[in-house]
């Protein structure tokens, strides 16, 4: 699911439809572009609207992960994972890393390797420069690996 502008009134998140369907998902994958070392403004705007989850604990016990991109090779990226860790634990849930190896250390291309920034805790991408500003094939796969490895626990934990 994604947000858009329009679920942003006033500065705030507003989409109780949206959050409704959270509610009922076994896991949520968090992901935001990283802007000036935090994530974006409007997933700022959403994650603030679930303090109301937070009030009543719906997404206590639920899994959690997340993933984030910029432009920059570093582009502070620890640091909007760092907060999407934090709100998930302030909710009460759990928080799911990433295990897919740095391939670049088994000789795979800077194209093509998985977990080539080394993040442990999320997902991180650099996004290449140019007219798509799209992430590396390996950046995807590294995407694909976390989301499998959420679902499996779902699935293992009977979520």
């Amino acid at each position: 699911m994604e947000i858009v502008g329009s679920q942003i009134q006033e500065g705030r998140f507003k989409d109780d439809e949206f959050l409704n369907k959270l509610d009922q998902a076994d896991a949520i994958i968090f992901g935001s572009p990283t802007y000036m070392g935090m994530v974006s403004g409007q997933m700022k705007a959403f994650l603030d609207a679930t303090s109301s989850r937070w009030m009543g604990g719906t997404w206590n016990s639920k899994l959690a992960a997340g993933f984030t991109t910029s432009l920059g090779l570093s582009g502070d990226k620890q640091s909007t994972l760092s907060y999407l860790v934090t709100v998930a634990c302030q909710h009460g849930m759990i928080w799911v890393s990433s295990d897919a190896p740095n391939s670049l250390f088994s000789g795979e291309s800077m194209e093509e390797a998985t977990n080539r920034l080394s993040s442990s805790t999320g997902v991180m991408s650099q996004v290449n420069f140019g007219a798509e500003f799209k992430p590396s094939n390996g950046d995807l796969k590294t995407g694909e690996m976390l989301g499998t490895r959420v679902a499996k626990l779902a699935a293992k934990l009977g979520a």
